[in-house]
This record gives C-alpha cells, structure tokens and sequence, in this order.
C-alpha cells in the first residue's frame, strides 16, 4: 500500500476553460435522458441542423446494448447497423441505450447504474458513426457540438468534456463530425477536482468508494511530471471509481480511466493499477493487432518503474516484482501473436526491463527505453512491432532484431543474473513466501493471482 508522498504541486480548480472552436458549418447537439434513479436504460437523442453537407450517417452497435430506433429522414435498419439519411437541413434521431453491460460472461459490469449513480463511457451511448458528406456543397466541413444530460433531480454529470453550462458540455475529438468521449459519472457522487503539474484533473465516485482522493493526487502530483516528460502532457484527467458489482480492474479511455474501488494503488506484486491505466491515457499511440504485447508491456513495465523513480519502491521490492514478472509469465509462446494476459502483464513487461538494460549498455548509458518510447510518442499513430524494433534502431543506433528474435518472437525468458533471473527461475517451482506475496489480496479474490480473476488492465499473473 503506498503511502503519503509528500508535498506535490497541486492546487485546487474547476474545470478547463472552453476552447475557442475552428470554423463550424453544422450543429450537433447530443441529449441524454435518464428518467429516474432506477431506470435501466437511456433515451439518447442527435439534433442536427444546418446539415445540407451531410449525405448519410452509418451506425455501428451491440443490438444488445441499443435498440429502438427513430428518426427523420431515412433509417436503413440492419442487425448491428443503422444507416441514416437525414435528407434536410434539421433533422433528428433518437434510440434507448442500455445502462447495464458486462464486460464478459459472468464477469463485472463496465457500465452500471447503481444506487443513485451511473458509471459507464460514453462509447455505451453513443455507437460508432461514419458520416459520408457532400464535398461539393461543403468542402471543409466541421461540426460544433454540445453534449446535454437531462437527469433526475438533484444529479450532476462529470466528463472529460469542457464545461459549457449546467450538465451541457463541449464536444471536441478528432475528425469532422465531434463524438462524445471518454468515461463519465452520473448522479450523486463524491467529487475532486485539482490542477496537477498543469493537467486539470477530477476523481469522482460514489461515496466512500475507493482510495481517499488526496493519495490519488500524492501519487499523480510525483508521477505526472515523469509520464509528461515520457509521452507529453494531458490537459485533462478524469478518473472515475465504480463500485460492486463493477468490473474489478481498471479501463482507460480518452483523457479519462474507470478504476474499481477496491484496487489499491499499489497491488501485491508492487505495480500500480493507477500507473498501468494512467500510462494508457497518456500515451499518444496504439497498438496494431502484433503489438499488444508493446503497449501492456509499456504500461506494467513502468507502473513499476515510475514508483522506483518517485522513490515509493525500494530496490529489494523492485527486484521482488521483476521476479514476479519472470515466475508467472508465459514463455516460449511469439508474442507478436499469443494474446495470452499473462504475456501481457508480465512476460512482456520483463522483456522490456531487460531491452531497456541492454540499451543502456549497448550506448554506454547515453541512451535508454524511454528515448524509444518518447520518439514513438512524439510521431503518435499506430505502432507495429516492426516500426518499435526500426524506432529503437533510429533512436540509439544500434539493431536489436537478434534480441527481438529470442525473446519476442521465440518468447525466452532473458537472463538477468543482477535479479537472479533465468531459465531455472521459471522452471522451479513457486517458494511458500513467493506465493504469498503474490496471492494476498483483498479477501473474496483468487489466492493465486496478484491481481483479481475479473479485471481490466489489472489482470490475472498466472495464465
């Protein structure tokens, strides 16, 4: 359990001031009705106006998760499809989404609406959309859009979204046509806001749900500087804590992660659940379907290292952990195409440690696994294993591809006789006081597992 930090510079403020939008040529305006407190679903509905550029608009959904559809214009109705015609200047849709989902069979839910609370995305209302415009009436079109909730008495809303009157937010993502985004919370709900090396940030969750607020910003007031550095800075942080029967783990999302309430921010194994999401939300790239593996690996690999450098973990605990890493990895599988969670959460994880030392060594210190990862931030987009092993190249000047041979693509465990890491360290069976370290856990969970079976980055160690 990590402690109080320390002093950290934070300090106490309301939400980001709206930003001044680019030129609009169309309106949007996104209303969200809940009825009552007990309501299982969601009345969703679009307003368009000064529309003539928009020739039709495709939506993608879980028939399961929303249903119902109405609107003007033309709706062609498929399973899992809508495609939607407004054929005029205003026009409207609306449709019920569903308030309660689980993850997985028999698992948690990722969005939920309890006991005068909902805690779900943004992506459990709104489906994807592809929008199909007239280039010859509007060849630069933009839209300008609100999202509005319209909820029981005495509810409030947070979002990642700028404030633009009570409950009404601005809508701003990438491409032409704004879609709401990120986590959010509905309803009565505990709620701090702070403004943390420059990042305007919101932790928001039922009442006494959760570690308290102010060691969530100790650990973020020490940890921030280093992931801006790393991957660059967020003007905006949301995090939101769910509660039983919540998925038991942690969710990023844009500018904003989900957390359960019971995930501590240190577990057992001594990496942070609030690091791993905090890393995701950061980082400016994602993964092609051969590069998960980089981008959990990235994610465990410095919750951990974070925590040495901010001085939470000492080096007998750092090393515990790397050990950790090597016992209940997977190994000999290619990680590029085994999608197995323990490769994510700890063969890849140590792979990176050891890449990381190697780099070290190979450039006499002059370079390390952060420049890598930095260049990656700094070009953004998608990344391949292929482009990661071109960008360590470009970075430091040396090749890894014999390295990435062995212990990415044939997935050997690398030696690390500093750690007392090897192939006997896998092949030996777990100690009694191994064990335990990995497996005490909040009661209720799996002893066998450093994180609970029902989980999200926060994942199973043993596969």
């Amino acid at each position: 359990m990590i402690a109080a930090i320390g002093a950290t510079h934070v300090a106490r403020g309301d939400n980001p001031p709206v930003a001044t939008p680019a030129r609009e040529t169309f309106s949007v305006t996104y209303a969200v009705e809940i009825a009552s407190a007990t309501a299982t679903t969601a009345t969703v509905r679009w307003e368009l106006a000064g529309i003539d550029e928009i020739a039709r608009i495709r939506l993608r959904f879980d028939p399961e998760r929303f249903d119902k559809f109405e609107g003007t214009g033309v709706l062609e109705r498929r399973r899992g499809e809508i495609v939607w015609m407004p054929n005029a200047p205003y026009a409207h849709l609306t449709y019920q989404a569903a308030l309660r989902h689980r993850r997985a069979p028999d698992k948690g839910f990722d969005s939920y609406i309890g006991d005068g609370w909902v805690v779900t995305r943004t992506s459990a209302l709104f489906p994807r959309s592809a929008v199909l415009f007239r280039r010859d009436i509007e060849p630069e079109p933009k839209s300008r859009a609100r999202l509005v909730f319209r909820l029981p008495r005495g509810w409030d809303a947070v979002t990642t979204m700028s404030l633009a009157g009570t409950r009404e937010f601005v809508v701003e993502s990438r491409g032409r046509f704004e879609h709401p985004r990120g986590w959010l919370i509905l309803g009565r709900f505990h709620r701090t806001d702070a403004t943390v090396h420059g990042t305007a940030v919101t932790i928001a969750g039922p009442a006494g749900a959760g570690v308290p607020p102010d060691r969530i910003l100790a650990l973020l007031g020490r940890a921030l500087p280093l992931m801006h550095d790393l991957l660059g800075a967020r003007r905006r942080l949301v995090i939101v804590i769910g509660a039983d029967p919540m998925w038991r783990g942690g969710l990023s999302g844009e500018d904003s992660f989900y957390m359960h309430g019971d995930r501590p921010l240190q577990t057992p194994d001594r990496t942070s659940p609030y690091l791993h999401e905090l890393f995701h939300v950061t980082a400016p790239f994602r993964p092609a379907w051969d590069a998960h593996w980089l981008t959990e690996g990235l994610a465990e690999f410095y919750s951990l290292e974070l925590q040495r450098r901010i001085g939470v973990l000492d080096d007998r605990r750092y090393t515990q952990a790397l050990r950790f890493f090597a016992r209940y990895g997977v190994w000999g599988h290619d990680f590029t195409r085994d999608q197995t969670r323990a490769i994510h959460n700890n063969s890849a994880p140590l792979v990176l440690y050891a890449l990381d030392r190697r780099i070290r060594h190979a450039t006499n210190d002059a370079h390390s696994l952060d420049d890598v990862v930095h260049a990656l931030a700094q070009e953004g987009g998608v990344v391949t294993t292929a482009r990661f092993l071109g960008t360590l190249r470009r970075v430091t000047g040396k090749s890894y591809a014999a390295f990435f041979r062995r212990h990415v693509y044939q997935g050997e465990i690398p030696p690390l006789p500093d750690v007392a890491i090897s192939r006997d360290t896998v092949e030996s069976p777990p100690s009694e006081k191994g064990a335990v370290g990995k497996g005490s856990l909040e009661a209720g969970h799996d002893a066998v597992r450093a994180h609970p079976a029902d989980a999200g980055s926060g994942q199973p160690r043993r596969p």
